[in-house]
């Protein structure tokens, strides 16, 4: 995972993403959470429910958005990193530096961004038969005027059950966590709520159930038992795939995303979708090298296409 999409992760579980895509910016998105695949050993987690759906029906439609990452190990245990990102008006510029150090069973990261200052503790070890975790995460913001605030992440699996929990240390008013049963490699059921302790209330809760295999993949999930939101992805042949997206039911009204990837070649890929609003999205991704990642996107207002809402951006990933 890239220095730049590690740090922003977890906030993004917290708050839900508001990354653009082919509507206007004040239509923003549903906040995707799109994780990477589990390493070997690894179970997935509650957010690869759905994955091939979102990334089929998400990833690229970002507008002009680009981001770098530089990375220099130093040696196996001290390395250094910067990363930026930013769109072409300017209005959302980020970046940082930093540093990690591995130091026995610990992994440090010490980070300055642009937005204030980020230090991790974490380790990971074999206990009980599975694989748990613990990471504790301070972070200052000094334009919310509300001091350091500090978490703990800590998260334990052992197939076929995984659980991962963010506990409040300091200054933060949420708890929040879920369960995932993972079975035969194919079925997923999962709980996840969000509590805030100021309130004394629950602000959240989330049954999900998936199902993958090679070349197909649903997804079902149920929020605060007034949101049903579900996921569809189909491979049709080596090159072909198809995707859709609903809001079932919901007191807002109903929304929808359909769309479908052809594969080019093996480094690159075409995909299309069309939303409830008539707003229409093309992207063409593809791997240009191990270092550079680059996505073309336009977007079109398909109902009125001579003074509607248009767009065109370039996306470019790099690592070195």
């Amino acid at each position: 995972m890239s220095v730049y999409k590690r740090f922003t992760l977890k906030k993004k579980k917290r708050e839900g993403s508001n990354a653009e895509d082919d509507e206007p910016r004040s239509s923003s998105g549903d906040g995707e959470v799109i994780p990477k695949q589990p390493l070997e050993g690894e179970m997935p987690t509650f957010f690869h429910v759905g994955k091939w759906a979102k990334q089929c029906l998400t990833t690229g439609y970002d507008f002009g958005a680009w981001h770098i990452d530089c990375t220099t190990n130093i040696s196996d245990k001290l390395g250094l990193y910067s990363f930026g990102s930013a769109r072409p008006d300017v209005r959302s510029v980020a970046g940082g530096v930093g540093i990690r150090e591995k130091l026995g069973i610990f992994n440090l990261y010490q980070t300055w961004q642009t937005h204030g200052l980020l230090s991790t503790l974490g380790l990971r070890t074999e206990a009980a038969g599975g694989l748990a975790n613990a990471m504790l995460r301070a972070t200052y913001i000094p334009q919310n005027n509300d001091g350091v605030n500090v978490e703990l992440y800590t998260g334990y699996e052992r197939s076929p059950v995984k659980l991962d929990v963010i506990i409040p240390v300091w200054n933060v008013p949420k708890f929040m966590g879920y369960v995932l049963l993972h079975l035969a490699d194919k079925y997923m059921f999962a709980y996840r709520s969000v509590y805030n302790i100021n309130d004394m209330e629950f602000e959240k809760h989330v049954l999900c159930v998936g199902y993958q295999n090679e070349n197909t993949e649903y997804g079902l999930k149920l929020e605060n038992f007034k949101e049903l939101r579900g996921s569809l992805f189909q491979r049709v042949g080596e090159r072909w795939a198809f995707a859709l997206k609903a809001h079932l039911y919901r007191e807002q009204g109903r929304h929808f995303s359909v769309g479908g990837q052809y594969k080019i070649h093996d480094d690159g890929l075409l995909k299309m979708r069309v939303r409830e609003n008539g707003f229409l999205g093309l992207v063409y991704q593809a791997i240009l090298s191990e270092n550079i990642d680059i996505m073309y996107h336009v977007g079109i207002n398909a109902t009125s296409p001579l003074d509607g809402h248009h767009k065109f951006g370039v996306a470019w990933s790099l690592k070195c």
